[in-house]
């Protein structure tokens, strides 16, 4: 039987997920150390919760690029409409480019 700590399996679990294994990769791991079923049911719910605060805070960090990038676009349009000359990349480049930041800050913030 396994004397750690199920603070130790948590620090191990997270070490684990940084090297990029799975959730079922990490509860396989576990479950070879020995880890008991509720403390493992523990770690992996712990898991998702940090693993879905960082998506969140990725999200409204896209989310705020995102709309840089669409107030960015709208002034130098204005501004490019005003003085009459070619608008192309301001108007299709900046909003387009905008539009795809600001939907994946908003799939990262919707959890997909």
């Amino acid at each position: 039987m396994d004397t750690a700590q199920p603070a130790e399996h948590l620090q191990d679990a997270v070490q684990l997920q940084k090297q990029g294994w799975s959730l079922d990769e990490i509860k396989n791991h576990l479950l070879k150390k020995g880890t008991s079923e509720n403390i493992l049911q523990e770690i992996i719910s712990q898991l998702r919760s940090l693993r879905d605060a960082r998506k969140r805070k990725s999200g409204f960090i896209c989310c705020g690029i995102g709309v840089g990038l669409l107030v960015v676009g709208c002034m130098f349009t204005l501004m490019l409409y005003g003085s009459g000359n070619s608008m192309r990349i301001a108007l299709y480049g900046l909003t387009t480019l905008g539009v795809i930041v600001l939907l994946k800050g908003l799939a990262d913030l919707m959890g997909w």
